[in-house]
């Protein structure tokens, strides 16, 4: 099917605020990408509908799936981290795992997938509660990040079950469907049946295939690697007929626990599996502080939007204020009673915003302070990102250009890092791309 250029998607191409990286996969109903947020300076995971056959895509289901998603608070829950409309079709952005289930090799350690599973049906468990059923459970849809953090994603073809069941036109994952499922009846014991066929596939290395005949390839290895109590919690999970499953992840968890050899257990139970991943907001603030602690040093968070800023700026880079204050935090002896930022007691002037002079109440204490470098009509010492000569009160006309960073503002030319801040520190300049 050949598509009209605005709705073909390429790598480079925009899409509001966002660039995109590089095609991760296609699911049922869209296709997912890695893309850049140009305002927040994060990558993401875009989820975009297919085109239809008139070249159209389709909002409607990932505009569900965000009205599915937003009841659900929990923390092996993926969030939808912000929706728009664009170019006439939605797109959705959430966080971006390292990896999904399906990257990972099979089989693997049962004590491993124990602990993925555990976490998936704690999600699920949350989500039975309040009637909603996944209805797509797949290694492609449980994402990993870090070592020991699982998050359940892709509820596009969920359903909230308002009466005792409901009859849906989509399906799931080939492979990973539950019979009654297949037929358009799915039900909380549906996404049971996923689980363990996905429990089963990674503890043997194979996965079961209808017409679902007790025992599967794989059998033998399942029983060497498990014990008695996992190859009947197994089979129980793996019946054809739901009414002698597992009735929802919640009955199903408790069940799997005591299946559970006593080692594994203990592991399960010593590791916390709904510790949250790290928020993005502090993933960039740990990158950044990372990248520029040696060239800024003493970071303190912005009043406004709390992102970190240093008393050599004139503006906050993350939110543009100017309403922070340093007086309380600075690691100078003194300060400005003008602008409230640290001074050195032997300076004459503040070199920050061209105060008058000032007697210092005490002598200086503590080390002597490093200069980076020297003013040109008076030789006295001057540190970075001075503004003027803190001696003979000079404005130092150089722009302050320093690694590591990687660019410089094109009004004030001094060194600033548009991959993280939306202006300039220095002039309050822009520096995200308009659109």
């Amino acid at each position: 099917m050949n598509l009209d250029v605005r709705h073909r998607l390429v790598k480079g191409r925009t899409l509001g605020k966002y660039r995109l990286l590089k095609r991760l996969g296609s699911g049922g109903y869209c296709e997912v990408w890695k893309a850049k947020d140009r305002v927040e300076g994060v990558d993401v995971a875009l989820k975009i509908p297919h085109p239809g056959r008139d070249g159209n895509r389709d909002n409607q289901t990932i505009l569900r799936e965000v009205k599915l998603v937003s009841r659900l608070k929990h923390p092996n829950i993926l969030p939808v981290k912000n929706v728009e409309i664009t170019n006439g079709f939605a797109i959705m952005a959430m966080e971006l795992g390292q990896k999904t289930l399906d990257d990972c090799s099979r089989p693997m350690s049962v004590s491993r997938i124990a602990n993925i599973v555990s976490q998936v049906l704690s999600a699920l468990a949350y989500a039975h509660r309040h009637r909603v059923v996944h209805c797509d459970l797949s290694p492609s849809n449980i994402f990993l990040f870090g070592t020991n953090n699982v998050q359940l994603g892709d509820f596009g073809i969920g359903i909230h079950l308002k009466g005792r069941q409901a009859t849906v036109d989509e399906f799931g994952t080939p492979g990973y469907v539950a019979p009654e499922q297949a037929y358009g009846r799915p039900i909380c014991s549906s996404d049971c049946f996923a689980v363990g066929l996905i429990l089963y596939e990674y503890i043997t290395g194979f996965l079961p295939r209808w017409p679902y005949h007790w025992p599967f390839k794989g059998f033998e290895t399942l029983r060497k690697k498990t014990n008695l109590a996992m190859v009947r919690f197994l089979r129980q999970a793996l019946m054809i007929d739901p009414k002698h499953r597992f009735a929802n992840a919640e009955e199903m968890l408790a069940a799997f626990h005591e299946a559970l050899p006593t080692k594994i257990r203990s592991k399960i139970a010593a590791a916390p599996p709904k510790q949250r991943v790290k928020g993005w907001r502090i993933l960039r603030r740990e990158a950044f502080e990372n990248r520029y602690k040696r060239v800024l040093q003493h970071f303190m968070p912005c009043s406004e939007c709390g992102e970190p800023v240093t008393e050599t700026m004139t503006y906050c880079p993350w939110c543009g204020s100017d309403k922070n204050r340093f007086d309380k935090v600075t690691a100078m002896t003194h300060y400005c009673p003008d602008c409230r930022k640290g001074v050195r007691p032997e300076w004459h002037y503040c070199p920050w915003c061209y105060s008058k002079g000032f007697e210092a109440s005490e002598p200086a204490k503590g080390k002597k302070i490093r200069y980076d470098d020297h003013c040109k009509h008076c030789g006295g010492g001057i540190t970075r990102f001075m503004r003027y000569c803190p001696w003979c009160h000079r404005k130092i006309t150089r722009p302050w250009q320093i690694r590591p960073f990687p660019e410089t503002c094109g009004n004030c030319q001094w060194s600033v890092d548009s991959e993280f801040w939306n202006y300039c520190p220095w002039c309050r300049q822009c520096l995200v791309e308009q659109y």
